[in-house]
């Protein structure tokens, strides 16, 4: 399989289809005795926890991968994330980047950076335009 292959189970199995067995599949056994993804001390356990919370707040997610490089062990994704909201009416859309560092065809190293802010717009938890109010000095006050 491919490096882009595994990217696309990574996204489709475990984000997509939220399969834990995938996990144990995809991670080495030095990322999941480790903290090299995201400072989790164990992924195969906090990962499903993580992906829960995000389908709860967006609904089912459907992931396009817009660019991938590749370079030595070393992967680089910029995707698309879409999701028609949490009521399947309040449309969710934004980009992500990460990067994987693979041994052989497991994934060993991954940081991940995901645009929450305009997702948390996007579901109403921040106000339109939050962050040109956030680099304008304006200060945000929850009611």
């Amino acid at each position: 399989m491919s490096r882009r292959q595994l990217v696309e189970r990574w996204f489709n199995e475990v984000w997509v289809k939220k399969d834990g067995l995938a996990l144990t599949e995809l991670l080495a056994p030095s990322a999941s005795a480790s903290d090299l993804i995201e400072g989790m001390e164990d992924p195969c356990r906090e990962y499903p926890l993580l992906i829960e919370v995000v389908k709860e707040l967006t609904g089912p997610l459907e992931v396009e991968i817009l660019q991938f490089f590749e370079s030595g062990e070393w992967t680089s994704t910029r995707y698309l994330a879409r999701s028609d909201g949490p009521d399947g009416a309040t449309p969710i859309c934004a980009e992500g980047i990460v990067m994987m560092r693979f041994e052989g065809d497991r994934i060993a190293e991954l940081s991940s950076k995901f645009d929450s802010f305009t997702l948390f717009e996007q579901l109403g938890q921040l106000p339109k335009e939050a962050l040109v109010a956030c680099l304008s000095g304006q200060k945000l006050t929850w009611a």
